[in-house]
């Protein structure tokens, strides 16, 4: 692993990050690597959700009857499985 050094953080912001870390029970450097670790999968996402959107330009629309074939067929096998588990019909 890598190690980073951050240098000049106003003092009013690194308490309320120690504050933040100590109400879940971490250190300052686990909550800062957890959330190093929670921006690096978003900007994952994004870079992924980029390249799909690229794609995605190229191709051509889908009909709004179809889509909401799809989305019926997917609210209806929604609420079977929530009526099987028990739960009723799902909102």
């Amino acid at each position: 692993m890598s190690n980073v050094l951050i240098r000049d953080v106003p003092a009013e912001d690194l308490d309320q990050i120690r504050a933040a870390a100590a109400a879940q029970g971490t250190s300052l450097q686990g909550y800062l690597r957890e959330a190093v670790r929670a921006q690096a999968a978003y900007l994952r996402r994004q870079t992924a959700i980029g390249r799909t959107s690229e794609r995605l330009r190229t191709q051509r629309e889908v009909p709004a009857e179809e889509r909401d074939a799809v989305l019926r067929a997917i609210a209806a096998a929604d609420s079977e499985r929530a009526e099987q588990l028990g739960d009723g019909p799902a909102r």
